[in-house]
């Protein structure tokens, strides 16, 4: 059952939801080709990977459930909530893992020192604890208002929020603020705020099964 499920959530993907992350890969790619600074090339990689990659994965995530051409036959096959969740989100942020993964790979081997950032862990820490954030973000405000387009500007919005609060949320919300790895790697706060972050994280794909649970809000909301 688990196989048939995964294989239907990838034959109902949207393709424009493949295509859109690996638009900005390609985008960044050839950016840092063109850069030839060192310290342009760790600021546009600094940005895809902190900034770029949680975006789209928050923005896509809104879509990841409810955006399904086949809702109503979805529900009633016998796929418990939690699985049908996970199984969606999962196949988001295994797309933005592999173009984050392809991206370090790629400019690793022009030389591009992402070493300021922590080591290995710390830069997978640094985009994917903010990907996983607003992702669930993404897919707990559409369950919760049963509208895709909510999702997505809530995570977007949130996203804009850290963007441009960045020295208020560093004074005064440390611990939940969502750049940090990324920008401040440094900071002697960062293993408090990775914990918060998975921890809310956590919290709203909890929200976001209990809103799954009750099926008949979403029948004919569709991608609206």
């Amino acid at each position: 059952m688990r196989g048939a499920s995964l294989k239907y959530t990838w034959l109902t993907y949207r393709r424009d939801q493949l295509w859109f992350p690996l638009a900005f890969l390609v985008f960044f790619m050839v950016a840092i080709v063109v850069m030839h600074h060192p310290a342009i090339r760790f600021t546009l990689a600094r940005a895809y990977l902190g900034f770029i990659v949680p975006l789209t994965g928050g923005i896509l995530a809104a879509y990841a459930v409810l955006d399904d051409p086949a809702l109503e036959l979805r529900f009633a096959a016998p796929v418990r909530p939690g699985q049908t969740l996970l199984t969606r989100v999962g196949l988001i942020l295994s797309v933005q893992t592999a173009c984050a993964i392809v991206f370090q790979l790629f400019v690793i081997a022009l030389g591009v020192e992402l070493s300021p950032l922590g080591g290995v862990l710390g830069v997978q820490l640094a985009w994917f604890l903010p990907a996983l954030f607003l992702a669930t973000v993404g897919t707990a405000g559409s369950l919760a208002s049963a509208q895709t387009s909510v999702g997505a500007f809530l995570a977007g919005a949130v996203w804009l929020v850290h963007v441009m609060m960045k020295g208020w949320l560093e004074a005064n919300a440390k611990y939940a603020y969502l750049f940090m790895g990324v920008l401040v790697p440094g900071h002697p706060d960062l293993l408090i705020n990775q914990a918060v972050l998975l921890a809310a994280s956590a919290a709203l794909l909890f929200l976001s099964w209990m809103l799954l649970r009750r099926q008949e809000r979403f029948l004919g909301a569709g991608a609206s």
